[in-house]
């Protein structure tokens, strides 16, 4: 099982980059912070370039899962990237309900409506 959500766009990765951040904060996510630590590599598969993350994090689920265990701050938060190849443009997130399973089902079972939610957003753009 993948650890992980991604899809393959046509459209330029900065324009989606920036359309993908503003869908998450009006859908109520918090962006805590981003970065491009990879400007290109080279691998087997070919060249990736402009390697984007981005945390993300819901506060009000953030309540939720604190309640459960308070030291869930070791898996926070959640991370989205981007990045380009020869072949097109990917942007993806991380899946908690497979990635957070260390923390328990019931974290888990929390995660899985904004995981939901996160994967629409990028299905809409």
């Amino acid at each position: 099982m993948e650890f992980y959500y991604v899809r393959r766009f046509d459209e330029d990765l900065d324009f989606l980059w920036e359309r993908f951040k503003k869908k998450l904060e009006e859908a109520g996510f918090l962006l805590i912070g981003e970065r491009i630590p990879v400007a290109i590599t080279e691998t087997e598969n070919g060249i990736i370039a402009d390697y984007h993350l981005l945390f993300i994090c819901h506060s009000e689920l953030v309540e939720e899962l604190v309640k459960v265990d308070p030291n869930i701050g070791a898996l926070l938060p959640c991370t989205g990237f981007g990045y380009r190849t020869e072949e097109g443009n990917y942007l993806g997130v991380t899946l908690p309900s497979v990635a957070w399973k260390i923390a328990g089902e019931k974290v888990v079972e929390l995660m899985r409506p904004m995981e939901e939610q996160v994967k629409r957003i990028i299905d809409s753009l």
